[in-house]
């Protein structure tokens, strides 16, 4: 029986959103994943991505009028915003927490006018856990890595479609389309959990006065998944051996954690 994934990540193990956090400053990977620090805030980003994956998974399920979806994203959000005793950072200096909310609902509402239902909905919120292997010495990672695929999907021309949903500020460039490491990631996963061949769609709606919905058709190769595994690699020893500088630069004025970092 397949595990949850909170279940999977009660146990040691590395992620992708981990492996980026350490890429962009090893002290704030130490900060959020190994001494727990106390953030400043909370990103508004942050709640409005997981409340998205469960509006289109709602969407996904059919199981209400999309009325009743909009309604049910107000509600998350709202509690999303109201759960937490850290204060919300919003993205503009003169957004409040209904604006956020209206906002996020006009995105869906944009999402689900661009975006065709499928005809089959395999899953949703996938989760997976990979052993994965170096590809010149064989050597099996520490730890395993673990995640959740957004939805798996047929459409209506009958194939099979990996769909990543994303939120973001600005549509993607075509770099972040062909190197982003978590589309890579989901591609083994895929293939892990029976999925092999299937498309990989990227679908981003943007945040803008005007949301739009970019839908990206991302490849990778098996080349691709190689790097991805000597990534692991690299960053895990760096973890391993307590490599933790502060990376300063633009990043550090927004960072969570600079008020820990900087004790």
């Amino acid at each position: 029986m397949t595990q949850s994934l909170i279940e999977l990540r009660k146990k040691p193990h590395l992620s992708i959103s981990a492996v980026k956090s350490y890429l962009q400053c090893p002290r704030k990977f130490f900060l959020q994943y190994r001494e727990r620090a106390r953030p400043d805030y909370v990103p508004a980003a942050l709640v409005l991505g997981s409340a998205w994956h469960s509006a289109v998974g709602n969407w996904l399920d059919k199981a209400a009028e999309e009325t009743e979806l909009d309604e049910q994203l107000r509600a998350d959000l709202r509690e999303r915003l109201r759960r937490d005793d850290l204060p919300v950072l919003f993205d503009d200096v003169d957004e409040d927490g209904n604006r956020f909310v209206e906002h996020a609902v006009a995105m869906f509402k944009t999402f689900r006018e661009n975006v065709r239902r499928p005809r089959m909905v395999l899953g949703t919120e996938i989760p997976f856990e990979l052993a994965l292997t170096h590809p010149d010495t064989g050597e099996v990672l520490d730890v395993p890595v673990v995640g959740a695929m957004d939805a798996v999907v047929i459409e209506e021309d009958g194939g099979g479609t990996l769909w990543e949903l994303k939120t973001s500020r600005k549509k993607w460039s075509a770099d972040q389309a062909d190197l982003d490491p978590q589309v890579t990631l989901y591609r083994r996963a895929a293939r892990e959990l029976g999925y092999d061949g299937v498309r990989l769609r990227v679908l981003v709606t943007t945040k803008g006065r005007e949301p739009q919905v970019q839908s990206i058709d991302a490849t990778r190769s098996d080349g691709d998944e190689a790097e991805l595994a000597e990534l692991f690699f690299e960053v895990h020893g760096g973890i391993e051996a307590g490599v933790a500088p502060r990376q300063r630069g633009w990043a550090c004025r927004s960072c969570q954690y600079a008020g820990a970092c900087r004790r």
